[in-house]
């Protein structure tokens, strides 16, 4: 299951970097005036939060399960099979830990709320 997902978060992530890339390069707008746009939507920060973490949770995971499958290439970790399991299941719970406190941390403030009034 995690390798998989593994797999499939890396071809996203590389979808959407080629994909946005060529997408920025052609279209009349940049990265700057597309996020300008969102914001002008004026999106409750729950909903901007939940947006955030959809994308920060796929690249915290692949990094850390990138690093788990390293340690696989160097036969740490696979003596059995509930070892294995441990170890998904710590990449998967860290990846969230690392995606929310990152989420947490981009939350506006008041001072930046009082600054865009």
């Amino acid at each position: 299951m995690v390798s998989g997902f593994h797999r499939i978060s890396g071809c996203v992530m590389a979808g959407t970097l080629l994909f946005g890339g060529v997408g920025f390069a052609l279209l009349p707008f940049n990265f700057t005036q597309f996020v300008e746009y969102i914001r002008s939507w004026n999106l409750h920060p729950v909903i901007t939060s939940v947006f955030k973490f959809i994308i920060a949770y796929p690249i915290a995971f692949h990094t850390l399960n990138g690093i788990r499958f390293i340690g696989f290439d160097m036969a740490k970790g696979v003596d059995n099979i509930g070892q294995i399991y441990k170890g998904g299941y710590l990449v998967l719970a860290l990846a969230a830990i690392i995606a929310a406190y990152a989420v947490f941390n981009a939350w506006p403030t008041n001072k930046e709320a009082q600054r865009t009034a």
